[in-house]
């Protein structure tokens, strides 16, 4: 009798180890999931970053031009027309006014 509870005290001893390997093996499994996916949030986030510094870097060689050209006068014409709006006096502009 006494064999076979110590029998029965191994079996059950390797059922929670195999459980607790299988439990360890699924959050392992998980871990290596969310990991995957925070690695491809961060790899978007980096080439959008990649993508700006380039933008910033190519408006930095146009301010860099205007400014070793010494010709401000068409900087100040080129602000004018495209971020006011300005135009010249015997210039005509159409407007598409259907996308409002």
């Amino acid at each position: 009798m006494a064999k076979k509870k110590k029998k029965e005290e191994k079996d059950v001893l390797k059922g929670a180890t195999v459980t607790i390997m299988i439990i360890a093996g699924l959050a392992c499994f998980g871990s290596i999931i969310s990991t995957q996916a925070t690695l491809a949030e961060k790899r978007e986030e980096l080439h959008e970053l990649e993508m700006k510094t380039e933008e910033i870097k190519s408006q930095n060689e146009e301010y860099q031009r205007l400014f070793n050209a010494d010709d401000i006068n068409s900087y100040k014409e080129k602000l004018a027309i495209e971020n006011m709006n300005y135009a010249y006096p015997n210039e005509i502009r159409f407007y598409d006014t259907s996308r409002n």
